[in-house]
């Protein structure tokens, strides 16, 4: 009879885990209310190791910031180009929704599918819809008020630096009439008191050193800073909506 063959032993990694007991025994020096989630999300871990999915990989996840989870960076302070990329396309469909069809359309599906992705990415970039639309927000008052000064000549008398600001930010919105909407009908949401006036606090800076400027050369009256704003935004305001 032919001789058996003899199959060569495998020989098998094995990964050791800490036992259930001992995660609850290390957890003890926690505050009572994080023991609990701290207990499970361990004991996910030494399951999943188990069932091949890896242990290092996963508890590296666990460890970093929500944020950079989210976006699946290692350093949140240093974003991606194509998350970036990203970020700033789910932005511009959120406001340019709002603007063509109001606030109650800009759903999170919507505003993927404008931006040209999944609706789970929304989530990666954003807490929320609400944070996306904030964010949108915060972003156009950037680049209309604040980038129309500063492209303005800072040593100008302060009547001249006034008016080529105020020709920047009405030229700004008339060449986009969607951010010019979009502004609009944030400001009449409910989201406009969540957002929290940061935006309108980066143009009274703006409007405040002005004022400063230009009463300081004695070329502009001592009027208080909100009549200030008010006169310097509402021609603006009267002729893009007419």
């Amino acid at each position: 009879a032919a001789s058996a063959q003899v199959r060569p032993i495998r020989k098998r990694r094995i990964v050791i885990t800490p036992s259930f007991r001992q995660v609850a025994d290390d957890t003890l020096h926690e505050p009572i209310h994080l023991r609990d989630r701290i207990i499970a999300e361990r004991a996910s871990l030494m399951a999943r190791s188990d069932t091949g999915f890896g242990r290092w990989p996963i508890a590296a996840k666990l460890d970093r910031p929500r944020s950079c989870r989210r976006s699946g960076a290692m350093n949140p302070t240093a974003p991606s180009t194509a998350g970036a990329a990203t970020r700033e396309r789910l932005m511009r469909a959120a406001a340019g929704i709002v603007a063509r069809d109001g606030m109650e359309a800009a759903t999170t599906a919507a505003i993927a599918a404008e931006a040209g992705v999944a609706e789970g990415t929304l989530y990666r970039h954003f807490e929320s819809k609400d944070d996306l639309l904030i964010a949108a927000y915060r972003q156009m008052k950037q680049e209309v008020f604040l980038d129309a000064a500063g492209a303005v000549d800072t040593d100008a008398a302060p009547p001249d630096r006034l008016k080529r600001t105020w020709k920047g930010i009405y030229l700004a919105y008339r060449a986009n009439r969607n951010a010019f909407i979009f502004g609009q009908r944030f400001a009449e949401s409910a989201l406009a008191d969540r957002e929290g006036g940061e935006a309108a606090r980066a143009i009274g800076r703006l409007v405040s050193d002005l004022r400063r400027t230009g009463i300081a050369s004695g070329d502009f009256k001592n009027l208080p800073v909100d009549l200030l704003g008010n006169l310097f935004l509402a021609p603006i305001n009267y002729l893009l909506k007419s």
